[in-house]
């Protein structure tokens, strides 16, 4: 793996069905942001296999957690998945891809992927999105109280939720 990372973003979810789909989504956003789009059905399809390689290892009582994320490094895209099953074996690397599995303090494990990156890119030509000084859309209070979740967005969210389910036969 290279030291160098230009952009990275995570996303922690419980290794359950459900999070399918939501790594689909959020791979999706991901290179749509970084106008990576020609990698989406790579990048898709390897983060798909690696997380659900967990969700089939895993407990579905006691589901255990995995870390996904996205990093740009040198002439890569880097898929990972932090999860707290050694025991796994490493995934089969398919054509392109280099595979590896590294330990992680605390007795987890972090599989990664490198794929490469298009057109013999490299992390510092990708269209990074330009990001201001600001982290949200919502204004701070001056105080430096944290702002309230507003009730009604978050009753609309959670009922959406509920009634969301990743099963296609639902």
């Amino acid at each position: 793996m290279s030291a160098h990372t230009s952009q990275m973003d995570d996303l922690r979810l419980v290794a359950q069905p459900s999070a399918l789909p939501v790594t689909d989504l959020f791979v999706r956003l991901i290179l749509t942001d970084w106008s990576l789009k020609p990698m989406l059905e790579q990048v898709t399809e390897t983060a798909r296999r690696l997380v659900e390689a967990v969700i089939d290892a895993g407990n579905p009582k006691a589901p255990p957690f995995v870390t996904l994320r996205l990093r740009l490094s040198a002439e890569y895209l880097m898929v990972e998945v932090d999860d707290n099953l050694p025991q796994l074996p490493p995934p089969q690397a398919r054509p392109g891809e280099r595979i590896g599995v590294d330990p992680a303090p605390g007795g987890g494990r972090t599989t990664w992927c490198e794929l490469p990156l298009p057109g013999g890119m490299t992390a510092k030509q990708v269209r990074l999105p330009r990001r201001g000084d600001r982290r949200t859309l919502v204004d701070e209070p001056v105080s430096g109280d944290p702002v309230a979740a507003d009730p009604q967005v978050l009753e609309r969210l959670l009922s959406r939720l509920s009634g969301w389910s990743g099963d296609p036969g639902r």
